[in-house]
């Protein structure tokens, strides 16, 4: 059986040597059985964290998890939290547990955990500590919840989004039973904080399958995300926001501030949102929609978006792409034209739309032989 990484086999052996059981769970256990990378180290032991911070005394410790006695040790270059085993009381609001008790049955901390698929456990020689038949799983690309999982969706509604998201991650298929409750509990997600889906939302959104998944639990999603149905097979999109944009017909700016989606963040959606409906083949529109701050965004994005390479004629028309701001022409110089007070932004407004028509260039000479020859009213 092969071995856990070096930094992980140290930290084993050495909790190993001082007599204590230690063995690395959850995500980490399920990817290295799939041969797959995860730098993101859980280790499980009957150690109490005063005891931990013993054994490794010559390494940088950390208390992240005071609550749940977690201390995160740094080996060479790796992180690794290393939590004592611990049962958990009922959960309150849907999240987290009202009490957590350490304990020194591995059995008890295994109970806890959401999937079978997370809830095994490897020893320092390779060993696998299976109590829910988490590895039958694995071969048969199931996710399925340790134990009812009502019960499980019920203690921490996150684990609806974690299972789908793992769908699209891992390409695996949900359990029958687990899946309907997913659907029966979709409204329990109201009790999770904003932060949580909106970071759950993007994970899932780094995915290829992302969208007909979607589809599938769209009346899951839809408690907290204005989502129609997305036609798209595939999600081609290398960022998250842009996954999102295209779900997206309208910006609802209230859902969006309700997931802590900064200004920024939503002017960006907004932009994406309004250039997927232009017709990327008229000049003028093409032209319109480059002319803002999010101009290198609103390029990668409609590149992904209709499957085409832009960049050269976007360099071919680059020329055009100004905004007021961009004008080589000043109020001042527009007053000396007979223009006042708000007729000036209104010349600035017809000057920009000219060049975006291409039937002016933004230079000095060009503009003020314009206004020269035209009255704008």
């Amino acid at each position: 059986m092969r071995k856990p990484d070096e930094a992980v086999y140290t930290a084993l052996k050495k909790l190993n040597d001082k007599g204590y059981e230690a063995y690395l769970v959850g995500g980490a256990v399920r990817d290295f059985l799939l041969g797959k990378i995860n730098s993101d180290y859980d280790i499980t032991t009957n150690a109490s964290p005063e005891a931990v911070r013993m054994v490794f005394d010559e390494y940088t410790c950390y208390n992240v998890g005071k609550k749940h006695g977690t201390v995160t040790v740094l080996i060479g270059r790796d992180k690794i939290d290393i939590t004592p085993y611990r049962s958990e009381s009922d959960y309150l609001d849907h999240r987290h547990p009202e009490n957590v008790t350490f304990t020194g049955d591995l059995e008890q901390d295994l109970e806890r955990r959401d999937f079978t698929i997370n809830a095994m456990c490897l020893d320092k020689d390779g060993n696998i500590v299976d109590l829910h038949g988490g590895m039958d799983d694995l071969q048969n690309r199931i996710i399925r919840t340790v134990g009812d999982p009502e019960k499980r969706f019920t203690e921490d509604a996150l684990r609806i989004l974690r299972a789908i998201r793992f769908k699209a991650q891992l390409d695996f298929s949900i359990e029958e039973e687990t899946d309907r409750q997913i659907h029966l509990l979709k409204d329990t997600l109201d009790y999770i904080s904003p932060e949580r889906k909106k970071e759950e939302l993007l994970h899932l959104l780094c995915f290829e399958n992302a969208y007909p998944i979607i589809n599938e639990y769209l009346d899951v999603f839809q408690t907290f995300m204005p989502f129609g149905r997305i036609e798209r097979e595939r999600n081609d999109f290398t960022d998250p926001v842009y996954s999102l944009a295209c779900l997206l017909k309208d910006c609802d700016e209230l859902k969006l501030r309700s997931l802590k989606y900064s200004n920024k963040e939503i002017d960006l959606i907004k932009t994406l949102i309004a250039s997927a409906k232009i017709d990327i083949d008229d000049d003028y529109q093409f032209i319109s929609a480059m002319t803002n701050i999010f101009r290198k965004d609103v390029l990668a994005f409609l590149e992904q978006y209709h499957h085409i390479d832009l960049k050269e004629r976007y360099e071919a028309l680059k020329q055009y792409m100004v905004d007021v701001n961009d004008l080589r022409i000043d109020g001042r110089q527009i007053e000396g034209f007979g223009y006042e007070g708000r007729q000036i932004s209104g010349v600035k407004r017809h000057l920009t739309d000219m060049i975006w028509q291409k039937k002016l260039v933004n230079t000095e000479e060009a503009l003020n032989d314009y206004l020269q020859n035209h009255r704008i009213e």
